[in-house]
């Protein structure tokens, strides 16, 4: 029988590389800038999904020109 430790450490990395103090800092930075008091599960969700535009928003624009359908319906409208 193995025994696992319960909470995890605040060094341990999980969901897209984030450890659990990084996903309690951005929960306070949503509290103290946005007003926004959420849970620690939609913490880790929010932090995920912004990480992951990020990331997206940094590939290459190589990328971006080959999934240019995918974001038509954020186009700037034209004139």
């Amino acid at each position: 029988m193995t025994h696992e430790s319960f909470p995890p450490s605040d060094h341990e990395r999980f969901g897209a590389g984030l450890t659990e103090a990084n996903v309690r800092r951005f929960q306070a930075i949503l509290r103290e800038q946005c007003r926004v008091d959420v849970g620690l599960p939609e913490a880790w969700a929010r932090a995920i999904e912004l990480l992951s535009l990020v990331e997206l928003l940094l590939e290459p624009n190589d990328a971006m020109k080959h999934n240019h359908l995918q974001f038509a319906e954020f186009a700037s409208p034209r004139s």
